[in-house]
């Protein structure tokens, strides 16, 4: 089709606004300041600013050296067009609809029946980093990207089925997690173009997870709380009869008995795994009641010597060293210094089971520009992979080899840095090592005073 041209003549300031309205995109419209200035070549129509006598003298002189003139509207008072008072209505819609259109803070597309754009908002562009002009005629793939492996493609089941889609979507071109709504533009079966919006839930999904992790811990705390109470009392009398038939076993007149030599060394077995089921039975008892924390000020660098001379031991027999690197004049902060030992000590020991003999472990305290005290356990050792560290603090999640950890340590320690107002952040990677931070804020939790 070709193109249609359009001049505007002695435009006023109050007409400047025609210049970016385009009835679509057939149409060329430009500016001249005056007749003899005009583009040459054949128009489709000229609007006339200034006197309606003004505007026919220079259409006269135009019609005069051209030998014919195209449509002409008047933007004057006076002597105007019949259809000028709808044009100008219709163009102060339009330019109403677009600056509500790029207003909206979610990115917007409107893609036509081949799923290419021919309308796109301001967030739109700035999501894609490119100008709104450049976006029409542009594919939905290579504006969005392919969804994550598995997801549907939402304009393309709309396209084919001319129904409503909503669904989370990761897509390659879009950063984070949007929530994409895909409507259909026509009716009765006929699909004539879409409507796609983006929200990004990024932060939605995260709290999301938050929660239902919480709920998940409070479920958990509970089923914990009876079964290990269920299991104490007959783990309890196992133990005391295996510690009986053990002593019963050092009697000399069983070592010559061939069936009874290893009998000494099964049941001490069952007594350590007994044990180690008591000792597990424990810490879900601390994970499913934890008390709250007594407050008090509380020394960060106490609590860092406190808990290297408890671990120094462990860390020489494996031959990692252990560093202090603790902030001068550090202040107090409100805090249960029990538990923020037990916490300090926890990460000393999973520093420990990462590194490697002859590695180094650090204990490191800090002021904090965000009102909190920070105190770091760092290690050189092993790292933990990218897939489980959203995992890192759910209970019962461990890396260690089976029968090295019950994977209710970080779960615990986690609970008691919340229980502080605090937070809890890992820095780690395979081969390079990890740093764990406990941010506790100066403050002490929201709601708590200090005894």
């Amino acid at each position: 089709m070709a193109r249609r041209r359009v001049v505007v003549v002695g435009l006023p300031e109050r007409g400047r606004s025609w210049l970016p309205q385009r009835a679509g995109e057939d149409v060329d419209v430009s500016e001249a300041a005056s007749i003899a200035e005009m583009p040459d070549g054949d128009l489709d129509l000229i609007v006339m600013a200034g006197s309606p006598d003004s505007a026919r003298e220079a259409v006269a002189d135009l019609e005069a050296r051209r030998g014919s003139s195209p449509a002409v509207m008047l933007w004057g008072g006076g002597d105007r067009h019949p259809h000028f008072e709808l044009l100008e209505i219709l163009l102060a819609a339009k330019l109403q609809w677009e600056t509500a259109f790029d207003a909206l803070v979610d990115p917007v597309a409107v893609l036509d029946a081949n799923g290419r754009v021919f309308r796109a908002n301001l967030a739109l562009a700035r999501v894609s980093g490119r100008e709104v002009r450049a976006l029409i005629g542009v594919h939905y793939k290579e504006l969005f990207g392919e969804p994550e492996a598995g997801a549907p493609d939402l304009v393309a089941l709309s396209l084919e089925d001319g129904g409503a889609h909503t669904a989370e979507q990761t897509l390659d071109r879009v950063q984070g997690v949007q929530l994409m709504t895909v409507g259909p533009i026509g009716g009765a079966g006929e699909v004539r173009g879409l409507v796609v919006i983006l929200k990004d839930v990024t932060e939605l999904r995260e709290q999301r997870e938050r929660l239902l992790q919480a709920s998940r811990l409070a479920d958990i705390g509970q089923l914990a709380a009876g079964v290990a109470h269920e299991i104490n009392t007959p783990l309890a009398s196992i133990a005391l009869r295996a510690e009986s038939l053990l002593r019963s076993a050092k009697d000399p007149r069983f070592e010559g008995i061939d069936s009874f030599k290893n009998f000494p060394r099964y049941l001490k077995t069952i007594e350590e795994e007994i044990f180690r089921c008591k000792k597990i039975i424990g810490a879900l008892l601390e994970f499913s009641r934890p008390r709250a924390p007594e407050m008090r000020p509380t020394d960060l660098n106490a609590v860092a010597r406190k808990a290297a001379d408890l671990v120094g031991h462990q860390m020489r027999l494996k031959q990692v060293a252990l560093a202090l690197e603790l902030a001068p004049e550090l202040p107090a902060v409100p805090g249960d210094e029990g538990r923020l030992l037990q916490v300090t000590v926890a990460l000393l020991m999973n520093a420990l089971d990462a590194a490697r003999a002859g590695g180094r472990v650090a204990i490191h305290t800090s002021s904090r520009d965000d009102g909190h005290l920070g105190l770091a356990v760092q290690d050189d050792g092993v790292g933990i992979a990218a897939e489980h560290l959203p995992r890192l603090f759910s209970p019962f999640f461990t890396t260690k080899p089976p029968g090295k950890g019950t994977g209710l340590g970080l779960a615990i320690v986690h609970s008691i840095v919340t229980a502080h107002g605090g937070q809890l952040e890992v820095d780690s990677e395979p081969g390079r090592g990890t740093r764990m931070t406990v941010a506790i804020p100066m403050g002490g939790p929201p709601g708590a005073a200090s005894a």
